[in-house]
């Protein structure tokens, strides 16, 4: 003969159905938020790689003028070589470039008169691709020199050349910008028509020039801030200038 349970019996069942239902529920929701959270995760790993396929994220920042015509008057300089020394462009008239800025296609002029008159100043110009990681570590060094004043004495212009929109960290208005880059930038062409007329052969490449509109110095590939400086002063006093080269480069080959 079965025996019937006591209440106390019932409400203990009673308790652990409750219990077991509790527990199977709160176990479902757990699962529920794995797979949400899984699909979130995939979800921003998606974004961040169609970003980077995209080319860096910053296209919808970019100007009309992140490439642009320019106009080359004069002899185009040698092609520059690291291993040729002194470099035989040393004493040459720099050729005149004529185009427009990456940030708003307002018109630059880089040549022997700097654009500005023909005021007499040496010049400084830095070519740099937006893409370039040595061009990256490079302009921050060049910004925190200018904002210690040592290109006073100097007009520095930044030609954006090599550039690609299906590259890295494009466009280049925008990543000069944001780092907040104090100079004129001098749009180049997309076959890099500017760099060509000074003889650009790796990233980031430097130009330095006397009053004169003559070349006194070139150089590629990351320069310490210490011999940017001591160039700068030796540049300033028309004294020679011991501009090296960096193996820290990009090719533009």
């Amino acid at each position: 003969m079965t025996k019937k349970p006591t209440k106390a019996q019932v409400r203990a069942q009673a308790v652990a159905e409750r219990e077991r239902v509790s527990e199977a529920t709160a176990r479902q929701r757990r699962n529920r938020v794995v797979l949400w959270g899984g699909l979130a995760v995939v979800v921003v790993i998606a974004v961040v790689v169609a970003v980077v396929a995209g080319g860096g994220g910053n296209d919808a920042k970019a100007t009309n003028f992140e490439t642009a015509a320019v106009k080359v008057s004069g002899t185009p300089l040698p092609e520059f070589d690291s291993s040729q020394s002194p470099d035989p462009a040393i004493g040459d008239t720099i050729p005149t470039l004529t185009g427009k800025s990456v940030f708003d296609g307002g018109s630059i002029t880089i040549g022997p008169n700097d654009g500005n008159g023909g005021n007499g100043k040496p010049q400084a110009i830095a070519f740099v691709a937006h893409w370039c990681p040595h061009c990256q570590a490079e302009v921050p060094r060049l910004v925190s020199l200018a904002k210690q004043g040592v290109f006073d004495g100097v007009d520095v212009t930044a030609v954006a050349t090599g550039t690609n929109s299906t590259y890295p960290n494009y466009p280049p208005s925008a990543w000069l910008k944001d780092v907040d880059w104090p100079f004129p930038v001098m749009a180049d062409t997309k076959g890099g028509t500017a760099a060509q007329a000074f003889g650009l052969a790796a990233y980031p490449y430097f130009v330095l020039v006397d009053a004169n509109g003559k070349v006194a110095a070139r150089g590629s590939g990351e320069i310490p801030p210490d011999q940017i400086k001591a160039d700068i002063a030796a540049l300033e006093k028309g004294e020679p200038i011991p501009l090296a080269s960096s193996s820290q480069s990009s090719s533009a080959g």
